[in-house]
């Protein structure tokens, strides 16, 4: 049996939950204070304080509307009545209407929807709901509140997440009436198993689906969710929706985009649920040093009587060497010495006692469920001080009534500071502190007070991602077919762009021939659509962690490729619960990554981004001068690692993949298409590396997008958009997402006003870098007097007949996306084969003749030379750039 990391120290956790618990304040109103006083005795200076009132609860009668049976019920556990808005809400949703419930945390969203779930489920005993949570995590969190409803109604919930025995699922479903699932195995599982009585039968009765904490559902995530809503909305018979959510902006737009569907929206200006008050502490560290000063305050709050605690930083490495940082400074603290080579080489589990010393745990993405589950658990039951998250905390997670968050960063977006921030202070007065070092929120005219009147952002949703559209036509082709006659609807698809509906009807009725940039996912698709595309990382490769050196080979968490090149790219030491392991093998075909433990070491990847633009029909949007140029164009990215700088202490080793090399003989690299910003100009100081970071961080501050959704590079091009064939360069912002969410087209749309924040962002520095600050200014001077220019659209010129084929030219580069890790490739040859069109690629070993299908190999932008090929008589003509 396949065992997890915690499961092999449970015997720490045991003796954690068997020792002295936490001691809860009992004056907590004065937190706030003594949260600054800690603060500052760590090197911390507190800036700005601000006090949020709370709020008196305004209560109304339970709805007459309800079947008899709920109303006594919430008439008996609500005896003075439900908070107004819970019981406008359910009055509308009793009404048809679908609704979306956007007021605070903890305003008792969840209330309303169980009141109209056990309503509809008596008044129809053929009726079915579907309660839909983004976490497995939270499914056991939220499953505790649907039992003691429906428990009490005569009826019990069922539930399928991933941890669910596939065997097991049709069972469930044909037991329970209310279903909690995650949209994950809706989407890999229900809906590739039509024909299966059980769920035709749960989806012909479906009355009701929950989207709760909605405000996940973003990015690419949330652009599958808004896919995969309408492919339920087409298996299904109509049904009504419940959205919640606590912070979003523009509540309407975002479920209409979502769903397809216009809600009635009940939020802040409707809530009348209790809120206690809470205090808001801007600080910023001295002298240099954020990350001793962060791990100070760390060991503060562990070892103080301050009372339970999350701490946010917005990347998984932050979170990891965080605590590992802290159990560092634990061990130092004991005497105890570094773990020798041999000790690491032999050690196959991690020592119990090790993690019963711990009082913080990390918490992100990419654990293994039951380890997340666990330190969930610890923290509710007072065996940890507290936990230091990624956004992966943002849920609403019932962990106990926290008194205080700390945000170690600017926050990425006002969205996710009132997410987290909402954290605290649920029951009783709570404080947030908030580390500002970056100055995005101090730069700010009117500072933080300025900034908590900000709205937050609406989600990221890009429905014309041509990619994450023909992922989910394959998907909805097989569901199509797998349908009853005519019960497959049609409707919910008029909401998504035209382009959805060609692709899914070409799929059922071939008439063309399958574009070449997504013809690698139509060979994907052989393995079954919806296993192959993840609704969380559409497209993009994941991986396996394990620790080989162990009888169980534990799991240690998953990682998409992207991640990979950060964290767990060959030779890293990776980090798991604050532990460090070597990455010994990078398996890029079968997706795993295997790892032994290591000392206490840090890695940091060698990248290098080079950024292909489409400049020739690929623009988006284009101002220029005589001389510069600003432009929004369609890309080609390729990431790559090329080595690793580790660090021991003061000393820094660099190491270069190469053949030498006992991790890797050649660069890991991502290869995709996307969106993004060029600027060029002919004084370098413009175009710098400094300057580019100082404009990332920037646009991230005011436009409330995260750096983890976003890359920097280096563009090559040729020709240029001032015309003539000499080559340039210079920085590229880019959207991360394969096929693009269209992130960055808000950067060249406030271009100047970014760069203006950037300047302002400098200012606000206690030693401004002048040269920076002088460069920028004069990039802003320049921006503002190009103007916008035509864009030249590129011109199809058709072949002469049907038997000619566009095709890459012999002797020119390439970039091979076949089976295995993509790599720029030579075309040395182009044959016609019984199996069609073939390539003969430069292969390293000259004695073995390499020959790929000629769609695994693609163009690159102003690099790959192309031709056209007669298919009947093998000449080739040389397209000459127009």
């Amino acid at each position: 049996m396949e065992r997890n990391f915690l499961s092999l120290t449970s015997a720490g956790l045991g003796l954690l939950r068997g020792g002295q618990q936490m001691t809860q304040r009992q004056t907590p109103t004065h937190i706030a204070r003594d949260l600054a006083r800690a603060a500052k005795a760590v090197g911390f200076e507190v800036l700005d304080e601000v006090q949020i009132p709370g709020q008196s609860a305004q209560l109304s009668p339970v709805p007459g509307m309800l079947d008899s049976r709920v109303r006594a019920w919430l008439r008996h556990e609500y005896p003075g009545g439900l908070f107004a808005h819970q019981a406008k809400g359910i009055v509308s949703a009793l009404k048809g209407k679908d609704i979306c419930l956007s007021t605070a945390t903890a305003s008792g969203k969840s209330l309303v929807f169980l009141a109209v779930s056990a309503h509809l489920l008596h008044q129809d005993d053929k009726s079915r709901v579907l309660a839909l949570y983004p976490a497995k995590a939270l499914i056991q969190d939220q499953l505790k509140k649907w039992r003691q409803t429906l428990r009490h109604l005569g009826m019990e919930p069922g539930y399928i997440d991933g941890g669910v025995p596939v065997e097991a699922r049709v069972q469930i479903l044909a037991k329970h009436r209310a279903i909690l699932m995650t949209p994950d195995v809706a989407h890999a599982w229900l809906l590739s198993h039509l024909r299966s009585r059980e769920v035709a039968g749960m989806l012909q009765g479906l009355a009701l689906v929950v989207l709760d904490e909605a405000h996940v559902y973003d990015g690419v995530f949330g652009t599958n969710m808004a896919y995969f809503l309408r492919r339920l909305q087409a298996a299904a018979r109509q049904f009504r929706f419940i959205v919640s959510t606590a912070t979003v902006g523009r509540p309407q737009e975002f479920v209409e985009k979502l769903t397809g569907r216009k809600p009635l929206v009940f939020d802040s200006k409707h809530d009348k649920s209790e809120i206690p008050p809470k205090t808001i502490l801007l600080v910023r560290s001295g002298g240099g040093k954020a990350f001793e000063s962060m791990v100070e305050l760390l060991q503060v709050l562990a070892h103080g009587d301050l009372g339970r605690f999350l701490a946010f930083a917005d990347s998984r490495k932050m979170v990891e060497q965080l605590v590992s940082a802290y159990g560092r400074s634990l061990a130092q603290k004991k005497g105890e010495a570094e773990r020798t080579d041999d000790q690491c080489q032999e050690e196959s589990e991690v020592d119990s006692t090790e993690l019963a010393q711990y009082k913080i745990l990390p918490y992100r993405a990419g654990y293994e469920e039951e380890d997340r589950l666990a330190i969930q658990k610890a923290l509710e039951e007072g065996a940890l001080s507290g936990v230091v998250s990624t956004s992966a905390l943002e849920l609403g997670l019932d962990i106990g009534d926290i008194g205080i968050v700390i945000l170690l960063g600017t926050p990425p977006s006002v969205k996710a500071f009132w997410q987290r921030a909402g954290r605290c202070g649920r029951r009783k007065p709570g404080a947030c502190l908030v580390l500002d070092d970056r100055g995005g929120i101090g730069s700010l005219p009117g500072g933080l007070k300025s900034y908590l009147k900000k709205p937050p952002e609406p989600g990221w949703l890009y429905l014309e991602n041509r990619f994450i559209q023909f992922a989910n036509a394959l998907a909805a082709a097989v569901e199509a077919t797998d349908s009853s006659e005519n019960s497959y609807r049609r409707e919910p698809f008029s909401s998504l762009p035209p382009q959805f509906t060609r692709f899914l009807e070409n799929e059922l009725s071939p008439t063309e021939s399958v574009p070449e940039e997504l013809y690698p996912l139509k060979q994907r698709a052989q393995a079954g659509p919806h296993h192959e595309f993840p609704l969380r990382t559409g497209i993009e490769k994941n991986f396996v962690v394990r620790q080989r050196h162990s009888p169980d080979q534990p799991r240690l968490g998953s990682l998409t490729l992207s991640q990979a090149l950060r964290e767990a790219y060959p030779g890293a030491v990776y980090y798991y619960m604050g532990r460090p392991f070597r990455v010994e093998e990078f398996r890029y075909r079968t997706g795993e990554i295997n790892v032994r433990r290591e000392k206490r070491w840090t890695t940091r990847p060698q990248l290098q981004n080079i950024v292909f633009p489409k400049f020739q029909g690929g623009l988006l949007q284009l101002r220029r001068s005589e001389v510069s140029f600003l432009a929004e164009a369609e890309l080609q990215v390729s990431e790559r690692v090329i080595g690793f700088l580790e660090q021991h202490g003061a000393k820094a080793t660099a190491h270069e993949y190469n053949a030498a090399s006992p991790y890797s003989q050649r660069p890991l690299t991502r290869f995709f298409e996307t969106t993004g910003v060029c600027w060029f100009h002919p004084d370098k100081r413009l175009t710098s590396e400094a300057v580019a970071a100082q404009i990332l961080g920037a646009f991230c501050s005011l436009c409330g997008v995260e750096a983890r959704d976003l890359g920097f590079g280096t563009f090559h091009a040729r020709p240029s958009p001032l015309g003539g064939e000499a080559p340039c360069q210079g920085p590229c912002i880019y959207d991360a997402t394969h096929g693009s969410l269209r992130l960055t087209q808000q950067l060249a749309d406030r271009f100047v006003e970014v760069v203006d924040r950037a300047i302002n962002i400098i200012e606000d520095d206690d030693a401004p870098d002048a040269d920076l600050r002088g460069a920028l200014a004069d990039l802003r001077d320049a921006a503002a007097q190009m103007q916008s220019a035509p864009q030249k659209r590129e011109v199809t010129v058709p072949s002469p007949s049907g038997e000619w084929v566009t095709v890459v030219a012999p002797n020119s580069r390439g970039m091979y996306v076949g089976t295995g890790e993509p790599r720029e490739v030579l075309v040395l040859a182009i044959r016609y084969t019984p199996d069609g069109l073939m390539y003969e690629l430069d292969s390293e070993d000259q004695s073995v003749k390499w020959m790929v299908t000629s769609s695994s190999v693609l163009p690159i932008n102003g690099v790959t030379e192309l031709a056209r090929l007669n298919l009947f008589t093998g000449e080739i003509e040389k397209i000459v750039r127009s």
